[in-house]
C-alpha cells in the first residue's frame, strides 16, 4: 500500500558568528565580552546547537580606540517549527571588564535570525548590524548614585527588548554596534505552503 507522507514541520539551520563590537569613542572598559541567548516562540523547537553562549575576552587596546573589538564567536543551530510565528532571535548582553576584574554592563543588542541565505555557497554571508542599547537612568539623582556606586543600570529581564509591547516605556540610548554574519538553510517550508524564497 502506497501512502503519501507529508511534512509536519520545516527546519531552519543557521550558521554564522558574532563578528565584532564597535564603539565610536572606544569602550569604557579594557576588555569586552558578550553573553548571547537564542529565543524563539512556542512553536519552535531547538533541534541542535547551544541555546546560550559566552565569547572570549577581547580588546582593541593595541590599535586605534574605535577599531572593532573582534570576537568571531561561531553560532550553529538548527530549529524545527510548524509556523513562522515567533521567529528566532538572538539577544546579546555586552559586558566590559576593567584591569582589576570588575565587570559592568555596556549594553544589549538583538536581531532576528535571517529568513534568506546567500544564493551561492561561495558567497560571504550578509552582515547584520545591531545597535548596542544601554538603559537610561530616569533622574539626575539616579545618575549620581550610579556614578558613586560605579554601577551601570541593567534590565531585570533583558527579554523585554524582544517584545514591542513590553519595552514601550523603556528609555534607552545607543552607544556602539554589534556585527553579525549569518547564513540560513531552510528545508520543508514549501511543503507546508510557505514560499519565502524567490
Amino acid at each position: 500500500m502506497d501512502t503519501k507522507t507529508t511534512a509536519s514541520y520545516f527546519s531552519l539551520c543557521i550558521t554564522g558568528q558574532i563578528v565584532s563590537a564597535t564603539f565610536p569613542l572606544g569602550p569604557d572598559k579594557e576588555y569586552v565580552f558578550c553573553r548571547y541567548e537564542l529565543l524563539a516562540g512556542p512553536d519552535w523547537q531547538l533541534a541542535s546547537g547551544p541555546q546560550h553562549g559566552l565569547t572570549q575576552l577581547a580588546t582593541n587596546k593595541q590599535r586605534h580606540f574605535n577599531d572593532p573589538i573582534v570576537f568571531n564567536m561561531p553560532i550553529e543551530v538548527t530549529y524545527k517549527s510548524t509556523s513562522p510565528f515567533g521567529w528566532p532571535q538572538i539577544l546579546v548582553s555586552v559586558f566590559g571588564r576593567s584591569g582589576l576584574g570588575r565587570e559592568t554592563l555596556l549594553g544589549y543588542a538583538h536581531i532576528h535570525l535571517p529568513v534568506f541565505g546567500s544564493h551561492r555557497p561561495a558567497e560571504v554571508p550578509p552582515t547584520q548590524i545591531a545597535p548596542i542599547l544601554m538603559p537610561k537612568l530616569p533622574s539626575m539623582l539616579a545618575d549620581l548614585t550610579s556614578w558613586i556606586l560605579r554601577r551601570e543600570p541593567e534590565l531585570k529581564d533583558p527579554k523585554v527588548l524582544l517584545d514591542n509591547l513590553k519595552c514601550k516605556g523603556l528609555s534607552m540610548e545607543s552607544y556602539g554596534s554589534l556585527e553579525f554574519q549569518m547564513h540560513t538553510v531552510m528545508r520543508g517550508a514549501r511543503k507546508l505552503g510557505y514560499h519565502w524564497h524567490v
